[in-house]
C-alpha cells in the first residue's frame, strides 16, 4: 500500500539581528502566530503596499484614465467581505 505523507513547508534561514528577532517573536506571540507565520503576513502586506504604490504611481501620470472602471467598482467596498486583518493604516 502507497504511504502519503504530509508535505512540510521547506524553510530557509535568515539572518536577522538579535534584537530584530526578539521583536518579531514578541510581535509574533502578541498575535498568536509563530515568527514564520507572522513574517509571511508581513511580507505579504509590504507587497501589497509596492503594488499599491506602482498603482498611484501609474494613475497619477494619467489622470482620468479609467474613469468607467472606478465606477464599475465603486461599490465593491460594500461587497460585504471581512476587513482585512492586517490594516496599513498608521504606518
Amino acid at each position: 500500500m502507497l504511504k502519503i505523507m504530509a508535505l512540510k513547508p521547506t524553510t530557509t534561514t535568515v539572518r536577522v539581528y538579535p534584537e530584530t528577532r526578539a521583536e518579531i517573536a514578541r510581535l509574533a506571540e502578541a498575535e498568536g502566530k509563530t515568527a514564520a507565520e507572522y513574517l509571511r503576513v508581513l511580507v505579504a502586506r509590504a507587497g501589497g503596499k509596492a503594488m499599491l504604490a506602482q498603482a498611484n504611481e501609474y494613475w497619477a501620470k494619467h489622470p482620468g484614465e479609467g474613469a468607467s472602471d472606478a465606477e464599475l467598482f465603486a461599490g465593491t467596498l460594500m461587497d460585504g467581505l471581512e476587513d482585512d486583518p492586517y490594516p496599513v493604516d498608521g504606518e
